[in-house]
């Protein structure tokens, strides 16, 4: 067989004005054990409040490497984990335009370098969530590794867009036509509380041959409201030579 997997998850609690709806302490093993269970290569993650968090997390996983979004201005971090066989390299990016943080990572796919960067998008705002995937958009421009990866809550769901004609269909159109593999998945499983996709992987470039994306059922912590996404991307060189690099 030949993939990376990828996956996306949110792991904040259910959103309240007032209490907290952010990773919460207690939820840090869980998230740990689904992480093992579902075994990525890479895991985009949302809504951590801390470093302390993805400390003990990493703790958990020894196997894994991990960053989260140091210079992000919001009241909640996204964070990037690779397997350490795979060598990674973190990288921060800032959104400048609304603060949000993002946090990328390269790692060895056989003699290439993949780039996965993880991304969580503005929920309350449309025009807010529009310039955050242009600024996205421009940075996968700006890549030139064989195997290109976006994941994270988009806080859009395409195709319920689409049917009422809101405008952020096209703003997921912008960004999918750039990464197309996940773009269209065959189910269209719904991410968050079983009501709508919120969540997405989308990849791109020489080395991606095709991909299969799945919601992972029944992982949703607690008191969370989205459920995991996996995505395999098939690739054009032997797995088995992906995970060998050190």
């Amino acid at each position: 067989m030949r993939r990376v997997r990828l996956v996306t998850w949110n792991v904040g609690r259910l959103y309240t004005p007032t209490d907290n709806n952010r990773l919460d302490d207690a939820d840090v093993p869980r998230v740990a054990r689904v992480l093992h269970e579902l075994d990525p290569d890479v895991a985009l993650l949302q809504e951590f409040v801390e470093p302390r968090q993805l400390d003990a997390l990493l703790a958990l996983l020894p196997e894994y490497r991990g960053r989260l979004a140091e210079r992000c201005r919001y009241d909640r971090h996204v964070a990037a984990l690779a397997r350490a066989s795979l060598a990674p390299e973190f990288e921060q990016h800032l959104l400048d335009e609304t603060g949000r943080g993002l946090v990328g990572v390269t790692f060895s796919v056989g003699r290439a370098r993949g780039f996965a960067l993880a991304v969580h998008f503005d929920v309350f705002d449309r025009a807010r969530r529009r310039n955050q995937i242009e600024a996205v958009a421009e940075l996968v421009d700006a890549r030139r590794e064989p195997l290109i990866a976006v994941g994270g809550d988009f806080n859009l769901d395409p195709e319920f867009s689409a049917r009422i004609g809101h405008a952020d269909a096209d703003s997921y159109r912008l960004l999918s036509g750039k990464l197309p593999h996940g773009a269209r998945p065959t189910h269209h499983q719904p991410t968050l509380m079983g009501l709508l996709r919120v969540d997405h992987l989308l990849a791109g470039g020489a080395l991606v041959e095709r991909s299969h994306s799945r919601v992972s059922p029944n992982r949703r912590l607690p008191m969370g409201d989205h459920d995991p996404l996996i995505a395999d991307l098939h690739l054009t060189v032997a797995v088995d030579a992906v995970r060998a690099t050190s």
